[in-house]
C-alpha cells in the first residue's frame, strides 16, 4: 500500500515598500513560508546600514527575531545556576571518636617479589631462641596514624562550600549581565535601524488570485522607549 508523504508547505512571495532616509521608496521581495520570516530576512539585508559592525550569530537572531516580531520575547533570561547544599553544622559526638585510626597500606609488587625470595618462616631477631614466627608475606602492612581534627575537616568543609557559592555567583551574575547587554544592544539597534529605514508596506502574494494582500506591521513602540 503506497504510505501518504507529507508535503512541505509552499513558499510565499513577500514584498516590502519602504524608504531608506527618508528618500524615494525602494522595493525588496523575499519568498518565505510567513510573514515573519518574510520580515526576518529583509531584517538581516538591512543589518549593513547599522554603525556597529559585524555583529555575532546571537546578535543578529536577537536583532532579527525583534524586528520580525517585536512584541514577542526573543531571548530567554539565563536560569541561575543552582546552589550545592549547605554544609550540616558540626557534630560535636564526632569528638568522642577515638583519637588513633588505622589505615592499609597495599604492598608494592617489588616488596612481594622480595619476600617471595625468601624462607616461608622468617626468624624475630628480638625474640627469644629457638622461638619462630610464621609471617604471611602477601598480607598488606598496616601502619598506624593519627586521626584528623574533625573541626579542622568541617572548616576545610565549609570553607570549600563558601569557595563554590561564591563562585557560582560571580557566574550567575556574569550570565545576567551578558543578557541584559543583549537586550539593550539588540534595542538599540532597532531604534537605529528604524531612523533610517521605514516600512511602508509588507504584502503577500496569492498566486492563485493575482493579487498582493498586505500584512500588518509591526509595532515597535516597546523596543525603542
Amino acid at each position: 500500500m503506497r504510505k501518504n508523504i507529507e508535503r512541505e508547505p509552499d513558499l510565499i512571495e513577500f514584498k516590502v515598500n519602504y524608504t531608506l532616509d527618508g528618500d524615494l521608496p525602494l522595493e525588496k521581495y523575499f519568498s518565505s513560508y510567513n510573514s515573519t520570516d518574510a520580515l526576518k530576512a529583509f531584517a538581516q539585508s538591512c543589518v549593513k546600514y547599522l554603525a556597529e559592525k559585524p555583529i555575532s550569530d546571537l546578535e543578529m537572531r536577537c536583532f532579527t527575531c525583534a524586528f520580525a516580531n517585536p512584541e514577542e520575547q526573543y531571548l530567554q533570561q539565563p536560569a541561575p545556576i543552582p546552589l550545592p547544599d549547605p554544609i550540616p553544622e558540626f557534630d560535636q559526638n564526632e569528638l568522642d571518636s577515638p583519637a588513633i585510626e588505622f589505615t592499609e597500606e597495599p604492598i608494592t609488587e617489588l616488596e612481594i617479589t622480595s619476600l617471595a625470595g625468601n624462607d616461608d618462616t622468617q626468624e624475630i631477631v628480638d625474640a627469644p631462641e629457638g622461638v619462630e614466627e610464621e609471617i604471611d608475606i602477601f598480607a598488606p602492612p598496616v601502619t598506624k596514624s593519627e586521626k584528623v581534627d574533625p573541626r579542622l575537616k568541617h572548616a576545610e568543609l565549609v570553607a570549600e562550600y563558601s569557595a563554590n557559592v561564591n563562585n557560582i555567583q560571580i557566574e550567575n551574575q556574569k550570565n545576567l549581565e551578558e543578557y541584559k547587554n543583549l537586550i539593550s544592544k539588540t534595542n538599540l539597534r532597532i531604534k537605529e535601524i528604524l531612523q533610517r529605514i521605514n516600512v511602508l508596506e509588507i504584502s503577500e502574494y496569492f498566486k492563485w488570485s493575482d493579487k498582493w494582500t498586505d500584512v500588518p506591521l509591526p509595532t515597535y513602540s516597546s523596543l525603542v522607549q
